[in-house]
């Protein structure tokens, strides 16, 4: 009996961007999901929380990190750190809670308590029990590697060897932030959106690029009038009638002009640029890009994105002052979750209308989001058919056709619609699983001159 290849040993069968194809197994593969788990959430800089949901001393917010979850503390002197939420006697977690503000955590177990800077402070029966020889400066909550923060989003990783987050995050990472920092004084709206879709988690990071499935998977939305329509110089695509007539289906905009950035270590960026998008949805969503200070600080490049960046592996910013983390639980399960932020600055009436619609574009009660999930699940789906799982994922469109240009610490592509970031998302995600140094990560995650 041949043995079967470990998935760490077939890599360059998994993604190709050569040729636009992937593996279907990746999506479903319980060696691979593990290999995840260690290779990318266990060393990359994962998004925590903003440092506005934890504005005072003792404040806390629970969050994930792979398959853990912390606790990010803010500590008496105003600072930051973040520690696993498990005892470090029995392993019980140390806090319920999502989020709140106390003095110490205590173990609902056996009740030790650990301060808000992790250290062991509380053992009942210690002198009784362990005569006192139990040196509780041994056995802390273990912390995180590293901790920093960019413009207020929290960030940590498990690796010591990771680089600094700005540098791990690059042009292209910060730009993606900045696209929420630069609106003004902005903090998180109270109150996280959770919920579960039975779903890989990578198809959910592949949707946040791809501007071809709105006209299909969304035309009840453009139906409602919370997408506004195509223009009518959008020409009808698809099947034709019998008479050979175009269907009333679906509309592709094959003049829409799309900006794509892509950066080490597989940030990305992908979508309409302003200019492109504006024709469609007027001037006003935009209004905050085109005050001079903005406009200088984006640069002339970043001024152009308004599609959706994706800070590698799975937090997404969208062009409404939103954050998602895609949380994997498992090779069919993620997580969800949904962060909003506002300007303190602005009015109430322009707080509960940006809120408004920020709850009826995703999240659980988001129009497009609950569209979306039906298609991540029925495609996770068939990735475990015996033989629906041997068909690739194609991600062939204008593949080799697209120049990169390479100015202001940015590679970017101008294109109609296409499947760039996706399928550099998907090379850079086998990069991260062969599990090099972090040199060689980058030097592997560097854009070519040509997509």
């Amino acid at each position: 009996m041949t043995d079967v290849p470990r998935a760490v040993d077939r890599l360059d069968d998994l993604v190709s961007l050569d040729t636009g194809e992937i593996d279907r197994t990746i999506f479903s593969d319980q060696e691979i999901f593990d290999l995840e788990m260690k290779n990318i959430f266990g060393r990359a800089w994962l998004f925590l929380c903003h440092d506005t949901q934890i504005p005072k001393r003792g404040d806390f917010f629970e969050a994930p990190m792979g398959s853990d979850n912390v606790l990010v503390v803010r500590q008496r002197d105003g600072s930051i750190r973040a520690f696993l939420n498990t005892c470090s006697h029995r392993g019980n977690a140390v806090c319920r809670a999502e989020e709140g503000n106390v003095r110490n955590f205590m173990c609902t177990y056996h009740g030790w308590t650990f301060g808000l800077d992790g250290e062991l402070v509380g053992v009942p029966g210690k002198s009784i029990f362990y005569k006192d020889k139990l040196d509780l400066s041994k056995h802390p909550l273990r912390k995180v590697a590293q901790l920093d923060t960019y413009r207020g989003f929290v960030f940590a990783t498990f690796d010591e060897t990771a680089p600094p987050l700005e540098d791990y995050l690059g042009a292209t990472g910060r730009l993606g932030l900045d696209m929420i920092a630069e609106r003004g004084d902005m903090e998180a709206v109270p109150g996280v959106q959770k919920f579960t879709v039975h779903t890989n988690w990578k198809f959910t990071v592949d949707n946040v690029f791809d501007y071809y499935h709105p006209q299909i998977t969304h035309m009840s939305a453009f139906s409602v009038g919370l997408i506004p329509a195509p223009p009518d110089d959008f020409v009808e695509g698809g099947a034709k009638s019998d008479t050979g007539a175009n269907l009333e289906v679906p509309f592709l905009p094959t003049d829409l002009h799309n900006f794509v950035v892509v950066g080490e270590y597989g940030h990305a960026i992908s979508g309409p640029d302003q200019e492109s998008l504006e024709v469609t949805a007027g001037t006003e969503p935009f209004a905050w890009r085109h005050k001079p200070e903005v406009e200088a600080r984006l640069g002339r490049h970043g001024g152009r994105v308004a599609g959706h960046p994706h800070i590698f592996p799975s937090t997404w910013v969208t062009t409404n002052a939103q954050l998602s983390l895609r949380v994997p639980r498992s090779p069919d399960v993620t997580e969800i979750w949904w962060f909003s932020f506002r300007d303190r600055n602005s009015s109430a009436d322009e707080q509960a209308a940006s809120l408004d619609s920020q709850i009826h574009f995703f999240g659980p009660a988001g129009m497009l989001e609950q569209e979306d999930g039906e298609n991540w699940a029925q495609s996770t789906l068939q990735t475990k058919g015996l033989k629906s799982r041997e068909i690739p994922q194609l991600l062939k469109m204008g593949l080799g056709t697209s120049e990169v240009v390479k100015e202001d610490g940015l590679a970017f592509m101008d294109a109609p619609i296409n499947e760039h970031a996706q399928l550099w998302t998907y090379h850079a995600w086998r990069e991260w699983l062969r599990n090099p140094s972090w040199e060689e990560l980058r030097e592997r995650t560097i854009p070519r001159d040509r997509y």
